[in-house]
């Protein structure tokens, strides 16, 4: 069987991003997502989207969409059998039952899609935060205070208030919450009906810092620093719907040199360590000019287009090249060549309330707007509305711009209810 020559699957929670990269980049695009933003569509030549083959809406399908993502790629792949290769986004770090079976489907009906992924193995030992914690401090890194749940005492001397609660496996921030005292913890234990026997959930020590990340490629072997970047998390002004839910990076971050050092020194030693593949990207805080690993995401992080922009160069296309084992001084020297001018901020923005549809309309066509609904349907309170990607000379004037952007927003929005 013939291959779609520079075809490419992409499968996540929101692929535009993705999509639009590898569009620009030259190749042909089939896309598997979740929400089927309108600026998607002229990015592929074929998608399936999870809410409309459903016909269900962001809060139904919010916590069950990893279920179904792959099996619709599945639907995807037996009407374009010849793609050739095979990308998977966020959303899908931790299904890891789903991506056996996958892959297992894939080798069954003969498929002959290449997975230019992290293999499984490699994303349980990137995903399994203890092994990697433990890994850090066998080299002498720091890393929080980390405890299974069912081992929490609140008299621990070396774990007090506030400390944080998480599920071991956390997207974009959710399932995640600061505990400020005993009562706060009971209260959360019970609302949450929180079964500490359960070992998904652990107590980590409270890092006050600055959240940063890192995007890294390599070919398995080597691997490159691609950019260090400001995160943003739980930023009221965005109308997140919990305190540390994702939304948004300033890329680069803007720090001190030295700082930045130490981000690269360890993100390169987890990338080897763990033998990543492709672009992957590592979460931390700064405190007292020290970077305190929170996870690694082994996939393509949700600062790609920022980084893109910021940078000059097509990512997607050096993750495709960094799978084969001819083109990594390509890769190499493509990322010593860039002379960083610009800075890029990207904020993913939620609804403050109810949307109408025929709002919808008018923020699609705000200059800056990004990840466009289909404006079809109400927009529902802390649902996303819309991402915001604004370049400027210097770090002020990008994330500023991109703050006029939201008021801007907010404002047809106040105006039109």
């Amino acid at each position: 069987m013939n291959t779609y020559k520079n075809s490419v699957l992409v499968v996540g929670f929101n692929t535009r991003p993705l999509a639009t990269s590898l569009n620009s980049a030259g190749y042909e695009v089939f896309a598997v997502d979740f929400f089927g933003d309108q600026d998607l569509y002229p990015c592929v030549q074929d998608s399936l989207i999870l809410t409309q083959e459903f016909s269900a809406n962001y809060d139904v399908m919010k916590g069950i969409y990893h279920e179904y993502l792959l099996k619709l790629s599945l639907r995807l792949l037996h009407k374009h059998p010849q793609i050739e290769y095979l990308v998977i986004g966020s959303g899908l770090d931790d299904a890891f039952d789903e991506r056996t079976h996958y892959f297992q489907q894939l080798k069954d009906n003969n498929y002959i899609i290449k997975s230019l992924n992290n293999d499984i193995e490699t994303l349980r030992n990137a995903r399994n935060t203890q092994n990697l914690f433990k890994l850090l401090k066998k080299s002498n890194y720091n890393h929080p205070i980390t405890i299974e749940a069912n081992e929490y005492n609140v008299n621990n001397p070396d774990l007090q208030f506030p400390v944080i609660l998480k599920k071991k496996h956390s997207s974009g921030g959710l399932n995640v919450y600061k505990i400020d005292s005993i009562q706060h913890f009971l209260f959360l234990k019970n609302t949450l009906e929180i079964d500490f026997k359960d070992t998904q959930w652990v107590i980590q020590e409270h890092i006050d810092g600055l959240p940063i990340s890192c995007t890294v490629i390599s070919n398995g072997y080597d691997a490159r620093v691609i950019s260090i970047n400001r995160q943003i998390l739980g930023e009221k002004f965005l109308n997140v719907p919990k305190e540390y839910v994702y939304c948004g990076n300033v890329v680069p971050a803007n720090l001190l040199k030295d700082d930045e050092e130490t981000i690269a020194e360890i993100s390169l030693f987890l990338t080897k360590a763990l033998k990543l593949k492709g672009i992957n990207g590592f979460d931390y805080v700064l405190k007292n000019h020290y970077p305190y690993l929170m996870e690694v995401n082994p996939r393509i992080p949700g600062s790609l287009r920022a980084s893109e922009v910021a940078l000059g160069i097509n990512l997607m296309d050096l993750h495709i090249q960094s799978f084969s084992k001819h083109n990594w001084n390509n890769i190499k020297n493509s990322l010593e060549t860039i002379n960083t001018q610009i800075f890029a901020t990207k904020l993913v923005l939620f609804a403050s309330q109810t949307i109408k549809s025929n709002l919808v309309k008018k923020i699609n066509k705000i200059e800056y707007v990004h990840d466009k609904p289909i404006p079809n349907h109400d927009i529902q309170k802390h649902e996303p509305v819309c991402t915001i990607l604004y370049t400027g000379n210097t770090f002020a004037d990008s994330y500023f711009g991109a703050l006029k952007i939201v008021d801007k927003i907010e404002r047809l929005i106040r105006n039109n209810q």
